[in-house]
């Protein structure tokens, strides 16, 4: 009588010791997928003070090494540069315009970091990436004649490496537009 009763007991309490069922936890891991993904995240700017990321850090790399001497944007002699920071297919369009002589923009005068002349900016932050997937987007504010303006860079993650594929200027015009 003892041994039924402990085999009835040793049975309950096995069943109630059962891990969750696998397809919950394959449930969830497609859900997540989806929702980083999916562009509502990219939609929402991030908090002040979020962290940083390695698309962040590509674009603020662009913006304060260009004040220094190499503006891939004004590259002419060495694609590499431009290769660094952009996508093959934006790398395209802003070598063959490079090649023209003159080309379409004229780089000594514009910025084409900014879409205007070096003159008129003052001063200039990076904000944190909105990253949703394999895309992403970094906001650039400056300063030009004392009002605040803004460059929205669209980026994209290729082999695991972020890359430009698109800046949007304050004026609603594009770099890739403009160069083509």
């Amino acid at each position: 009588m003892i041994a039924p009763r402990l085999l009835i007991a040793l049975l309950l309490f096995g069943v109630s010791c059962q891990t969750k069922p696998k397809q919950e936890s394959a449930a969830k891991s497609t859900t997540a997928a989806t929702t980083e993904d999916s562009a509502a995240s990219l939609a929402k700017r991030p908090a002040e003070g979020a962290p940083r990321s390695a698309a962040d850090r590509l674009v603020r790399a662009l913006y304060f090494e260009h004040n220094k001497k190499e503006n891939p944007l004004r590259e002419t002699k060495d694609r590499g540069l431009i290769e660094q920071f952009f996508t093959k297919t934006t790398t395209d369009i802003i070598w063959a315009d490079a090649q023209k002589k003159p080309g379409k923009i004229n780089r000594a005068t514009v910025n084409l970091l900014y879409n205007a002349p070096d003159a008129s900016i003052k001063k200039m932050w990076v904000e944190p990436a909105a990253i949703g997937g394999t895309k992403a987007i970094v906001y650039v504010t400056f300063e030009k004649n004392s009002k605040p303006e803004e460059v929205k860079v669209d980026m994209q993650q290729i082999a695991g490496r972020w890359r430009i594929a698109e800046m949007h200027y304050p004026d609603g015009k594009r770099l890739t537009e403009l160069l083509k």
